[in-house]
């Protein structure tokens, strides 16, 4: 526990002398600042022409300077903008000067999507926090985007807002009106306000100009920070309405085998609804009754081989909201670790965990839910005016159970996921102007596990914790850092599997600082991070030091992959932003890490070298290398002794066409290859065109390859009841073909279809069992073993003579075995969204899904995407219509 105590002495020894020790400061290159014009008549007609009377009289803001192509210049077109507001609404009229106007480039997509339009931002810091700011977009087809920025530098691009905007496209260039209603924004009333402000317009014909008007350079640090002001709102309330979204949704499930039979339809209507209300205070209350999703596209397919579960993203509008504020990360960059968190909302409504089970009679038929329903969700969000930002959630999930049908008519039914509560707190105070923040996180998950049979679940679970980060004054420094706890308890079963969980193993018999205690009935351990950094712009620099216990256990509502781990980092990173004689800017980026166990056991030392570039047609190329010494392998046994890793190297290149043309396309590929002979290669076109402003096509598709030496099979038994680690040669093929097609009919009304083929093969042969786990030397690490000794039947089992052939007694696996097999997967969705009013919408979904397995190997993309295709699928069709009601 050392590392943990170190790690503890810094964490607090730090945060007073940080706090203390610098003064306040803006610190923007330059901060220029608008008033506001007060209404005191009739409101400003939103029709994007700029007619109204007050956009002719009131004193523009221009002078906007370039980010992007080149840095500080003056921008190619001019942009002005003025600033209106009354007791509602606050509003922007933003004129963008054009000398073509006819190349003026609006692509009508869905909203919030991306597209090398003509784009113009504006962006409020309504709480002045130098920290959070809301953002509206329009491009000159009319299309909204609207995001969060929080912690100055991050955004949250799935938060969306209710608000009012026009584009209109005229002989001098064209011009945006923005009606941000005050309810939209979170603040404090006062009789006097300033906010930050920032308009900046996005220019793709001139090299993807970004032209701002209040303008800070790339060798300056930070976002929300460097915001000019908006003065001379007086009188303005922070308006407290009710929302109400009530929603009714019909569905209809059936198999292709029955699609003629429509009284065997699966249908069902339900009703729920949202609640979302402000208070005075700056919090938001949202709240969701028997919440439907049905309309959120699914998951990518994947077939995972590995111990560790696999990071999806958060897609439901529920957990989206107030996102940033409850997040409390123990991570860092973009590797393994980047995901670690206290908060993981997909917890929420998971997969249950349990399975069906049969009373011994012959089934024909199981229903159980893919999903658990949630019963109710609410949460407080929101940052006070002293800089306290809050976040309050609670949420409760219904017990689910699997209902088996058996050939004679009779059913039975089990538990496959207990009724639980989760509960959760965060809290996070600014200092110095948002420049130092100081929070805290509690967590809290409660089954009910009483009559279920499913005490093998832990039936509580704590997490908690403080993080503090910290920058300096001129923003060129900066500390993040955090300290976390967790602590379970449940059943001896409950916590035993905890404890011989892959995530830390504690049955390792060589690990000297794990051991198991079957007797327990609670588990506690600690996690937490350290990091410095240095941004400036050009040179960037961090280093840090992430640690988990091997007790540490969040999955309950929190997300990690694997604990008992120290990890050591390093990186360093140049960007040149500078247009050249090749290159509109370019970056490179050096990394060294060292990993070790809680127990000083090596995992490895490793660094890689990459970079990216943007060359002067628009093209971007990039690229690395990775290496990583051999070291110990916690996990490969499956419970076993730490195994010897080997040395490895991989490489990467990419390149990309001009996303600006109608046809653009994109190239990425990967190469590994470790010193056991183990080789892997990775390829990812892609391709999209737009053969019409409002229609875009992509196919991604994604070819893997894999020859590995030492694949994981069981774990044996023999006569003497000594164990045996048994693996294989290992040929892996992969084929992934994604394809989406996007029709936006108008700004409100859009066809999206999106559709997946994903077919895997695995051949294992040539059976190896470990011989000395500690060799480096592949040949003393394994033994080979003879054809004879070990083969698979046709339901993939494993069977064979005893391992060390001093007989002819049998060995058995006493665990799962990895077999010969070919998986293959077709999922496809077809959703109409209309938008028939704002904040009220219209959803048609028909989704369809298919997948077939079976314990052979071969790889035939063509020959499985065909039986795909001829598969009775499942198919859901619903209509889900929601209507925003506010009082």
């Amino acid at each position: 526990m050392k590392h943990m105590r170190l790690l503890t002495l810094l964490f607090c020894g730090i945060i007073p002398i940080a706090i203390i020790g610098s003064p306040q400061l803006k610190g923007s290159s330059q901060e220029r600042s608008i008033s506001a014009f007060r209404l005191n008549g009739t409101p400003i007609e939103i029709d994007g022409k700029l007619h109204d009377k007050v956009w002719q009289e009131l004193p523009r803001q221009s002078d906007f300077l370039q980010r992007n192509p080149d840095d500080g210049s003056k921008a190619t077109q001019r942009t002005e903008f003025a600033v209106a507001y009354d007791s509602e609404f606050l509003y922007i009229g933003i004129r963008a000067y054009d000398d073509q106007p006819e190349l003026i480039d609006g692509i009508l997509t869905r909203r919030d999507e991306s597209s090398p339009s003509d784009w113009l931002y504006i962006s409020i810091d309504s709480y002045h926090d130098h920290r959070t700011a809301f953002e509206f977009g329009l491009n000159a087809a009319g299309v909204k985007q609207d995001l969060r920025r929080f912690d100055d530098d991050n955004a949250d691009f799935d938060w969306n807002a209710v608000w009012e905007g026009e584009v209109n496209i005229d002989d001098q260039g064209w011009t945006a009106e923005f009606a941000i209603p005050f309810r939209e924004l979170r603040f404090n009333s006062a009789e006097s306000l300033n906010w930050g402000l920032n308009v900046y317009r996005e220019f793709p014909r001139n090299d993807n100009e970004l032209a701002i008007w209040n303008h800070w350079s790339h060798e300056e640090t930070g976002f929300v920070s460097n915001y000019g002001e908006l003065a001379g709102l007086t009188n303005v309330q922070a308006e407290q309405p009710i929302y109400i979204t009530p929603y009714v949704l019909g569905r209809s499930g059936f198999n292709d085998a029955i699609k003629d039979e429509f009284d065997k339809y699966e249908n069902s209507a339900s009703l729920g609804v949202d609640i979302r209300k402000n208070f005075d205070l700056g919090l938001t209350f949202s709240g969701t009754i028997n919440p439907d999703f049905g309309q959120v596209e699914a998951d990518p397919a994947e077939f995972n081989l590995t111990e560790f579960e696999s990071y999806f993203r958060e897609k439901r509008p529920f957990f989206i909201e107030g996102g940033n504020i409850l997040n409390f990360s123990l991570g860092f960059g973009d590797g393994d670790n980047s995901s670690n968190t206290l908060f993981y909302s997909r917890r929420i409504g998971r997969a249950p965990q349990g399975g069906a089970e049969s009373d011994g009679g012959t089934i024909i038929a199981v229903d159980a839910p893919e999903f658990t329903r949630i019963l109710a969700a609410g949460k407080f969000t929101g940052k006070l005016d002293n800089g306290l930002s809050v976040g309050i959630m609670s949420a409760a999930t219904a017990e689910e159970k699997a209902v088996v049908t058996y050939d004679d008519g009779h059913e039975s039914s089990n538990v496959i996921e207990p009724a639980t509560t989760y509960l959760l707190t965060r809290f996070q105070q600014d200092y110095r102007g948002g420049f130092t923040t100081l929070g805290g996180i509690f967590t809290a998950t409660l089954r009910s596990l009483d009559d279920t049979n499913m005490d093998w679940l832990r039936e509580k679970a704590f997490t908690g914790g403080f993080d503090f980060n910290h920058q300096s004054s001129d923003r060129v420094y900066s500390i993040e850092s955090a300290l976390a706890f967790s602590h379970v308890m449940g059943s001896e079963d409950a916590i035993l599997r905890t404890q011989l969980h892959p995530a830390r193993y504690f049955q390792r018999p060589d690990a000297k600082h794990l051991s198991v205690d079957s007797s327990a009935t609670s588990l506690s351990g600690l996690g937490g991070k350290f990091i410095v950094g240095k941004s400036d712009g050009k040179l960037n620099m961090f280093g840090g030091v992430l640690a988990t216990s091997p007790g540490l256990e969040v999955n309950d509502l929190g997300f990690m992959r694997s604990v008992d781990n120290i990890n050591e980092f390093m990186w360093v990173g140049y960007r040149h932003w500078e247009p050249g004689d090749f290159f509109l800017n370019y970056n490179i980026n050096l990394n060294q890490w060292a990993n070790w166990t809680f127990g000083g056991e090596s995992k490895g030392v490793g660094g890689n070298v990459n970079g990216h570039a943007t060359l002067k047609n628009n093209w971007g190329i990039g690229g690395g290398i990775n290496f990583n010494t051999g070291g110990i392998v916690p996990f490969h046994l499956h419970g076993g002794p730490s195994i010897r890793g080997s040395k490895n190297v991989n490489g990467w290149a990419n390149i990309s066409t001009d996303w600006r043309q109608k046809m653009s396309a994109g190239l990425n590929g990967n190469y590994f290859y470790s010193w056991d002979e183990v080789h892997s290669f990775n390829m990812s076109p892609s391709f999209t065109w737009r053969p019409k402003k409002n229609v875009s096509l992509s196919l991604g598709p994604n070819f893997q390859f894999m020859d590995d030496t030492w694949a994981w099979i069981t774990t044996m038994e023999d006569t003497s009841n000594q164990h045996h680690y048994i693996f294989s040669g290992l040929k892996l093929a992969q084929t992934t073909m994604t394809f989406r097609a996007d029709v936006t009919l108008s700004t409100t009304l859009s066809l999206q279809a999106y559709a997946q083929a994903f077919i895997m093969g695995a051949d294992y042969f040539d059976f190896r069992r470990v011989d000395d786990h500690t060799q480096e030397d592949f040949s003393r690490r394994f033994q080979e073993l003879p054809d004879h000794l070990l083969s698979f039947d046709g339901n993939g089992a494993l069977s064979g003579v005893d391992i060390d052939q001093d007989g002819i007694a049998d060995y058995s696996p006493i665990s799962s075995v990895y077999s010969d097999f070919n998986y293959s997967e077709l999922t496809s969705n077809v959703v109409l969204r209309w938008e028939y009013s704002t904040g009220s919408v219209m959803y048609l979904v028909w989704s369809r899904g298919a997948s077939a397995y079976d314990l052979s190997w071969r790889f035939n993309p063509g020959e499985d995407l065909g039986s795909l295709l001829n598969l009775e699928a499942d198919n859901i069709f619903l209509i889900k219509v929601n209507k925003l009601l506010h009082f």
